[in-house]
């Protein structure tokens, strides 16, 4: 056997007139020596071979010094998955991003990719898998169906994300997600509540003794997390203001309240007078230990965000009005403001929206019907002066 230099491997003869060569990898749990080796059929493919094969060791090793949580130096994705949502992702997200990632990876990535090394998965694993699931992802195969749109790129975005850290902590050198195209996401319909519909659907909610909330729903576009998260403490009677601050969302934990989902969320609403004396009556009916505006009948405590939309889809049942989802109660708000002839950024703020661009976007069939009133009072406006100066040039001719 032909020694080597300390750290560049043994080379020898084989008898079958092969070269081999052989390096130390470290050693076992026992403390014995492991030692790997390679093939070749020459001196220079064996050195060669031999100077990779300890070169991606030495890289391994050093991977594994400087990330202490990994055991593998080439982790699969279902691996790095794991740390990577338990390690980055639950001190940095909120609670219901992080049970959501969770949930992808275990229904969906892990099982048509987990088994996949990082440093192999490529670009085409990344976009075959989302469309996958774009048409057949459902988990009962029986529906033989797609997830929507949306709900692929969410998926993306948990994937994408999990990747960018495995390049940021030198795992692999580019994020194989960056460059995946998505299906088309085309929006749900919006339906609201007509302004003719108002008084069916607000006397429904006083029979139904939920008065002041939905009053407080469609007259702020406040989402649900946020009322039900209202405490006393929020309210202003004096200034007329809500401060929203927090919202209540369903974690596997139960019940609980976090900080908005963007900055913009946090924000002073400006409610109006007959809005401030129902709550003051609202308050007067409470026990003076109770924080929330709106606690569960049933447990004092905070209200089920689940209940409150079975309560409303029997709301709009009994008033003969069309079944909308609780968020469409919020476009309700934003489109009749609009059409009240509410300025954009108004709506954008109480909205909690991140700007004003997103909203008029969002209501754009609004704010294009608005854009034609602005644009014919202009017309008659032109029409008007111009009628206006044809008659005095008439005056001044039969001077």
């Amino acid at each position: 056997m032909s020694k080597r230099s300390n750290g560049e491997g043994t080379l020898r003869k084989r008898k079958d007139g092969r070269l081999e060569g052989r390096y130390n990898a470290g050693v076992d749990e026992n403390g014995k020596k492991i030692v790997k080796y390679i093939l070749a059929k020459s001196q220079a493919e064996c050195k060669e071979k031999l100077r990779a094969a300890i070169a991606e060791y030495n890289e391994q090793q050093a991977t594994l010094a400087r990330c202490d949580f990994l055991k593998n130096p080439n982790p699969t994705l279902k691996e790095w998955s794991e740390i990577w949502i338990e390690n980055f992702c639950k001190a940095a997200v909120r609670p219901g991003t992080y049970e959501n990632y969770k949930f992808f990876f275990r229904t969906y990535i892990n099982p048509s990719l987990g088994n996949i090394e990082l440093k192999s998965l490529s670009t085409v694993n990344c976009q075959q898998f989302l469309m996958r699931m774009f048409t057949e992802g459902r988990i009962k195969k029986s529906e033989n169906k797609g997830l929507s749109a949306r709900t692929v790129r969410d998926i993306k975005i948990a994937l994408h994300s999990c990747l960018q850290k495995a390049v940021d902590e030198e795992l692999i050198n580019k994020n194989p997600c960056s460059k995946v195209k998505l299906p088309e996401d085309k929006p749900k319909e919006m339906k609201t509540l007509a302004a003719k519909d108002l008084a069916a659907f607000l006397n429904e909610a006083r029979d139904s003794e939920c008065y002041e909330f939905y009053y407080l729903v469609i007259s702020t576009g406040m989402r649900r997390g946020e009322i039900l998260a209202l405490e006393w403490k929020d309210v202003d009677f004096k200034a007329k203001t809500i401060s929203v601050s927090k919202q209540l969302q369903r974690t596997p934990e139960g019940l609980q309240v976090s900080p908005p989902k963007t900055k913009s969320s946090i924000r002073k609403i400006t409610i109006s007078d007959d809005c401030v004396n129902l709550l003051k009556v609202l308050r007067g009916r409470q026990r003076l230990d109770q924080k929330l505006l709106f606690p569960s009948p049933i447990t004092d405590g905070y209200r089920d965000p689940d209940a409150v939309t079975r309560k409303l889809h029997r709301m709009l049942k009994r008033a003969g009005l069309p079944d909308i989802r609780f968020h469409d109660l919020r476009h309700s708000f934003a489109t009749l403001s609009l059409e009240q002839g509410m300025d954009i950024k108004t709506v954008s703020h109480m909205l909690g929206h991140t700007d004003a661009g997103f909203t008029m976007n969002t209501y754009m069939h609004v704010t294009d019907a608005m854009q034609q009133n602005v644009a014919d009072t202009m017309s008659d406006l032109i029409a008007e002066k111009e009628s206006e100066k044809r008659e005095k040039n008439i005056i001044k001719l039969n001077a």
